[in-house]
């Protein structure tokens, strides 16, 4: 618990995760970006002290680190200092909101930077009804309305992917459920959640996609074939 409070006594930390909890996965350096007054040395010992408190947790994407926060801490503290009935009730949502953040925190992700528009990018992850060479040919039907569904089949009509849109913030943002069809191993394993975000970067977009809730034949199949689909995409559409 000392070492919760003491992450917890610095404004500057506190900022850190504020920001983590609007904007989940940042780098060191786009952390750093939002305090131009302080050095990067000094961003990464904030986090560091953050992450020996368990309130920050972090995703290797390549040569990056990815931020996230992680309430655990938050709520132990919570629990300890509740008298026993609201302890015993609010414990059990506090579990159950463990489990939920555990359950969607990311298990694979890939930041990839395309030499087009952001809008030329979304264009090509929302675009319904044509065959997309770089997603093994498969078509998407979808009205990409939050609470609508979407599919992802071959051309004889094949289901590979279908779930939920879950969360639309164009052109920035699409959140979608995954759910895999292709063989009977991932058919046979829960939902998990696909998310696009897409950043300018210097008149280009980069391009961040973030897979959490996998089972394991899902998250070996991803970790295996999604580098390879996105670059697909970043060469169709810089060519």
């Amino acid at each position: 618990m000392d070492e919760v409070f003491k992450a917890l006594a610095d404004p500057t930390r506190r900022a850190i995760l504020d920001e983590l909890r609007q904007r989940p996965g940042l780098s060191l350096a786009e952390i750093c970006a939002l305090r131009p007054a302080m050095t990067r040395f000094g961003v990464s010992a904030h986090l560091a002290v953050l992450e020996t408190a368990g309130l920050v947790a972090t995703v290797r994407d390549g040569r990056r680190k990815l931020h996230y926060l992680d309430a655990v801490p938050l709520q132990q503290v919570h629990d300890r200092w509740l008298t026993a009935f609201a302890s015993s009730t609010a414990s059990s949502l506090l579990t159950f909101r463990t489990l939920l953040e555990t359950a969607m925190k990311p298990q694979h992700v890939l930041t990839i930077d395309i030499g087009v528009p952001v809008a030329t990018v979304w264009a090509a992850l929302t675009d319904t009804g044509a065959a997309r060479p770089w997603l093994y040919g498969t078509v998407t039907t979808s009205s990409w309305q939050p609470g609508e569904a979407y599919t992802q089949r071959t051309p004889d009509g094949t289901l590979m992917i279908d779930g939920e849109v879950l969360e639309v913030a164009e052109p920035h943002r699409l959140v979608l459920g995954f759910r895999c069809h292709w063989d009977d191993a991932v058919a046979s394993e829960r939902d998990g959640r696909l998310t696009y975000e897409l950043e300018e970067r210097d008149g280009g977009t980069r391009l961040t996609v973030s897979l959490a809730g996998l089972g394991p034949a899902t998250l070996a199949s991803a970790q295996e074939s999604t580098r390879e689909i996105y670059e697909g995409l970043r060469v169709s559409l810089e060519e």
